[in-house]
Parts: C-alpha cells; sequence; structure tokens
C-alpha cells in the first residue's frame, strides 16, 4: 500500500511517499503561519508545491495521508485541507493531526510518555496509550502571542527587545544591538520593517540565530536570554510529565519516558543538552531517551495507524 506523510509548520512543509516495499521519496516547500488570512489555501499551495517537486514517476494515488500540522485549526479548515489533499494524491483517507501528535508519534515510536517540541513556537504532549490510543494532555502551544516560552520565536524576541534597550540607553549594552543592525538594518526603521509584513513570525524567530551567536561569543545578555528559555522548555516539560502521571494513575515509582523534537532542539549547546540535565536533576520521575524519529515519521506512522 502506497502511503504518504505530511509534517507542516511555520518554517516548511515536508511530504514524504512511502511505497509498499518500504522506497521512499522525499520533498519540501516553504512553511506557513498558522493565525495567516486563510491557512487551508496556504497549506493546500505548498503541499501542491511539495507534490511537485517529487520525482515523477512517484506522483501517483496513495491510499492514506497522514497529517501533522502546526496550528489549531477549525473545522471548517479542516475538512477543506481534507478535501483537497485526497483530491491531489488521489487519496481515499486523509488523516489530519495537531504536529505535537505526529512529533510524539515519531519521537517516541508510537509509545506513550511525553515528547516537548521547541521549534518556533513550544508545545509538549503526554499520551498514555500507543499509537493514537489513550489519554492525552497538551502543554503551552498557544501560540506566540500568548505562549511558546522558550521558542525560537520568544528567543528572536528577547533578543530583538535588549538590542532596543541597548540602543535606546533603557538596558545594559549588549552586542545584540549590532547583531540586529546586521541583520534587519538601522534600529530606528526595524519597527516598520517587521510589523505587518506577514512575515513577523519567521523573521522574529530567525533571529534566534544571531543569539545563539552572540551568546557563544560571551555576551552575557544573550546568555541570559538562552538560560531563561531553557528554564521555561523545563517548566513545560515538568507541567507535561505531571500531566501524564495524573492520567495515567501511575505508581508512585513510575518513570514517564520523556523526548524530544523540533528544529530548535538541534541548538545542543544552549539547548538540548542543558534542557536534558535539568529535566533529569530536577524532574525524578522523567527518564529523557533519545528521539527515534521526528514529525514527519509520525505523519507516516498516522497513515499506517489501523
Amino acid at each position: 500500500m502506497r502511503i504518504a506523510g505530511v509534517d507542516g509548520g511555520q518554517t516548511g512543509l515536508r511530504l514524504r511517499v512511502v511505497g509498499p516495499d518500504g522506497s521512499t521519496a522525499t520533498a519540501t516547500s516553504g512553511g506557513f503561519d498558522y493565525d495567516a488570512g486563510d491557512p487551508a489555501a496556504t497549506i493546500l499551495a505548498l503541499v501542491k508545491q511539495a507534490w511537485a517537486r517529487l520525482p515523477a514517476a512517484e506522483r501517483r494515488p496513495v491510499a492514506r495521508v497522514g497529517m501533522g500540522l502546526t496550528g489549531d485549526h477549525r473545522p471548517d479548515e479542516v475538512r477543506r485541507i481534507e478535501a483537497g489533499v485526497a483530491d491531489l494524491l488521489g487519496a481515499p483517507e486523509v488523516r489530519v493531526a495537531h504536529d505535537s501528535v505526529t512529533a510524539h508519534l515519531g519521537a517516541l515510536a508510537g509509545k506513550p510518555g511525553v515528547v516537548v517540541v521547541a521549534g518556533t513556537g513550544v508545545v509538549a504532549l503526554a499520551r498514555t496509550g500507543s499509537g493514537t490510543t489513550g489519554a492525552t494532555a497538551r502543554v503551552d502551544g498557544w501560540g506566540h502571542l500568548l505562549g511558546d516560552e522558550g521558542g525560537g520565536f520568544a528567543v528572536g524576541r528577547h533578543g530583538l527587545r535588549a538590542a532596543l534597550a541597548a540602543y535606546d540607553g533603557r538596558g545594559p549594552r549588549t552586542l545584540l544591538a549590532a547583531a540586529a543592525a546586521d541583520r534587519f538594518g538601522p534600529l530606528d526603521g526595524l519597527p516598520r520593517r517587521l510589523y505587518g509584513t506577514g512575515g513577523t513570525v519567521a523573521d522574529v524567530a530567525s533571529f534566534s540565530r544571531q543569539v545563539a551567536d552572540v551568546a557563544r561569543a560571551g555576551d552575557p545578555v544573550a546568555a541570559a536570554i538562552w538560560h531563561d528559555g531553557v528554564t521555561a522548555l523545563v517548566d513545560t516539560t515538568r507541567a507535561a510529565v505531571s500531566r501524564y502521571l495524573e492520567l495515567a494513575a501511575s505508581r508512585p515509582d513510575t518513570t514517564v519516558p520523556v523526548s524530544w523534537a523540533g528544529g530548535l532542539m538541534g541548538v545542543a549547546d544552549l539547548v538540548r543538552e542543558p534542557w536534558r540535565r535539568r529535566v533529569e536533576t530536577e524532574i525524578p520521575r522523567a527518564h529523557v531517551v533519545d528521539p527515534a524519529g521526528d514529525g514527519l515519521d509520525g505523519a507516516v506512522l498516522l497513515a499506517e495507524d489501523a
């Protein structure tokens, strides 16, 4: 049976076709802002773009599609996405889930536990059953205006705030001011370049790379931003582990598998390793395990799940 998986987030969308023999073909397209005017249309356009980038021999109908998408979409939007993808890929069945679900499936290979997803935004998912069974609880994932603490957008935003505070004389001197000017141009024009461009979330989140560079250069302001981000991720992890234990009505000696997903966790020195050390030290019931796969692997598992 030919199936397909789609992993769509704010920084990119990936599509993978898996053949009956296990062979795979993967293509990518751009990301999307989940509070865009018409997210369903944007997602469908990106899926179409990725599908067109597959080798011609792979653009044949599939039996089922699993999709993990960032953001909470309205029922009518989900129906439009399902119908559009079904038509494009010739699929009788399309399954759409939040990207935390597919990240969880991929990282823990469908097993119970907690997965913390840290990319542009942040969300943690606790699931007590295998596959898509069992009770679930989400922590954070409230979007860049209300939550996503410790994510790439939050780090970039704090970096830009620190740069502007230094520029004004309201805050300590920091190399972030020069980094922001190099990245965006003169700081007195920064609001005009960011507000109302349609790419504000991605642009701000992308500045997290400069915040990392400046922190590695020894800047204490930038280093503090990353420390605070890790603290937020640890707090999110702690809450998700607590929710898991409540849902599972676990024995006092139960340990909870905890893994991770998302591009920000790829920043090993400033994020993943400090987060891992603190989770293992500060959350005794948590057992941190390396991810078995990623969100695209999870989307394929969603399509495979009977």
